[in-house]
Formats: structure tokens, sequence, C-alpha cells
């Protein structure tokens, strides 16, 4: 089956991780209510930090990419004690570098001056694996000793990446379409499966320097905040990891993807963290083998627990959507493991695992086939 599932639950305290433009925890309108809300761009940025800190991560997205070609040029001149004209090779390499980006230029004709034009260039980060950029420099250097054109083709052949998260998330160039890498894994926003209550924090500062400290706060503000049980996937589409992650079968690959399931499943955002302390583990951790990507819905909001709290229900609810989606379609579902708390709700012959290490496992098996 090509698709691997991952769907969590995920009970994090009062925070703010993610906040929209006015400050606020963002939120989306779902089911007839306000939902607390962790955006995907977030939840991606952060599993790839956490990847990438695990020491396995193997591309960098900047803006800087002409310049870290250029330090791999120099250092591999002088390693090899080859003459490389710097200036020469920094104009070559950028470029290659500015023909990938193609910068998307906007024209404005004034009413008045029909002969003239603002033009605004938007600013390019680009996606690329480390040893792209280490290729590109290494050329430069070679072009330079035969007098020939430093060319896209010694950056990029082709759509794949020998870098993981390249592979996993995607790149685009806008003026080559065709060396563009299509994500291999979809992420979802993260939304609670109730309503959102929001809280608003007063909060004051004194200045310490003052002599009259005592006398009031030097600084007012507000914070805003809001709590929940939140509801996520990410999907595996193991065709395309193939088709865009060259190395693939490269020793290693499995530990790669396996460093890079587990950021995704554990990683959140930061947002006023040092002010919350927010991160918790998920609540539980559901992985499916399917023939057809599908995920679960709480339209209708979980209600609290007698004693409070949305955990048991959120719990519930997930394991009634499985056995729902097992009875009505059956062949779009093959094995299936989680870990976490399951208040002893049956989710219709998922494997129990002891801890976050099967599903990861589980993960890479039915990705790599290994």
């Amino acid at each position: 089956m090509p698709f691997v599932t991952v769907h969590l639950l995920h009970a994090l305290p009062l925070h703010n991780l993610n906040r929209d433009q006015s400050g606020l925890p963002k939120s989306q309108f779902d089911g007839g209510v306000q939902r607390a809300r962790l955006s995907s761009q977030a939840l991606k940025r952060a599993a790839r930090s956490a990847y990438l800190g695990s020491g396995t991560g193997t591309s960098l997205r900047t803006k800087n990419a002409a310049d870290i070609a250029l330090g791999h040029a120099v250092a591999f001149a002088q390693s090899k004690d080859l003459p490389f004209d710097e200036k020469t090779g920094r104009a070559a390499i950028k470029k290659v570098v500015d023909g990938l980006a193609k910068a998307t230029k906007e024209t404005k004709l004034e009413a008045t001056e029909p002969e003239s034009s603002a033009v605004e260039e938007k600013d390019n980060i680009l996606f690329f694996a480390k040893k792209e950029l280490v290729t590109l420099g290494h050329a430069a250097v070679d072009r330079q000793q035969n007098s020939s054109a430093l060319v896209r083709d010694d950056i990029l052949l082709d759509a794949t990446s020998p870098s993981l998260d390249v592979a996993a998330f995607g790149r685009m160039f806008a003026a080559a379409t065709e060396v563009g890498t299509h994500a291999a894994i979809a992420v979802s926003h993260a939304a609670t499966t109730h309503q959102m209550a929001l809280t608003s924090d007063y909060f004051s500062a004194v200045d310490d320097a003052s002599a009259e400290n005592h006398s009031g706060a030097a600084h007012i503000g507000m914070a805003y905040y809001t709590s929940g049980v939140y509801y996520r996937t990410f999907t595996i589409d193991t065709d395309q990891l193939r088709r865009s992650w060259s190395s693939i079968d490269a020793p290693g690959a499995a530990d790669d993807l396996g460093d890079l399931t587990r950021a995704l499943i554990l990683a959140l955002p930061t947002g006023r963290l040092s002010n919350s302390n927010a991160h918790t583990q998920p609540l539980l951790v559901l992985a499916e083998q399917q023939r057809m990507r599908t995920a679960y819905e709480f339209d209708t909001p979980v209600a609290a627990e007698g004693e409070g709290g949305y955990k048991k229900g959120s719990v519930a609810r997930l394991a009634e959507q499985r056995r729902l989606a097992q009875r009505f379609d059956p062949a779009n579902f093959s094995g299936a493991v989680l870990a976490g708390q399951t208040y002893d709700e049956d989710f219709a012959g998922a494997e129990c695992g002891e801890s976050i290490d099967a599903v990861v496992d589980f993960v890479v098996t039915k990705v790599l086939g290994v």
C-alpha cells in the first residue's frame, strides 16, 4: 500500500506556540465552533529543526547559497592546489543560483507615467541539499580549469535530491520547474478536538535600575494563551518518496527516515515557550498503512469529561473513527500500530506498542520495505 499515515493526539497545557499577526493563538472555525490551531508550516519547521539537530539533516534553506557554494569552491581548490579566481567563480555560481531562483518581478505602471515602471523583486530563499552546494562549488573550480561555463546541470540534473528533508517537504524553482522536487510527506494543521478557550494574561515589569521601582510598573502588557487536545496527521507517500529521494537505497536510509519520523511526531513550535514551557509528549500516536490517504475528523466537538479534560473523549472519538473507517472500506487499510494512552479503547486490530519506537519502526518498515 502506497501511503503510511500517522495520527496524533497531543494534550497541551497553557500555551501560545503559534500566534497570528495580532499575537493571538492561531485558530480556525470547524464544526460550528472556534478551534485552536497549530499551522502546518510551524509544525514542519519544528520537525525539520529537530531533525537537523539530530545530526542527520543534510539540507540548507538559505538566501546565501551562492556564498556557501563559493566557500566549498575555495576549500576544494586549496585542497587540490589549483588556481581559482574567486571573483569570476562567484559570478559564475551566482548566475546558476539566480537562474534557479529567478525572482518574480512585479511591474507597476503609474497612470501618470505610462512609460515608466516600478520593479519590485521578491526575496528568494532556496532549499538545497548540502551535497548539492558542495557539488556546485567543486564544479566551479573544474570549469575554470578547462575554461568552460558553469551550468545548472552542475548542481541539479533532475527533480530528485540526496537530502531526505528536501524530498520530504519539497522545493520549487520558479524558472526551472522540471527540477523542482515534489514533497513526499503531507503535514496537516493541528486543531483542537473541542471548542477553543482563550485566556488573557495581564503582566507588568519593574525597572530594576530605577530608584523608585516600588512606585509602579515600567512596562505593562497583555499576552494571550489557550490549551487543549490537538489532532494532527502526517502522511508519507512511499512512491513519491522513492521518486524524490535519490538516497533512498543508500546505507543509513532507514536511520535517516526514522529520525525524521520521530521529529515529526515529537517536535512542536516554540512560540512563547519560555513563558509557558508547554511542550508535552503526545497523548496517543496511531500509524496506519493505507491504500488511499485517509485522515479522521472531529466535526462534532468533544465534550469535557465529568471531572474535566478532553483526553479520554478525544481518544474514544479517534478509536471510533478508525472502527467506522475499517467497517466502511476495509480494503483501504493494512497493518497499524499505536502507542500512548488508549484508555482500553478498541482501535480495530491495531497492534499496541510499548513506546514511540514501535511506531517509528512500523513507519520505516512499511515505507522502505525493510
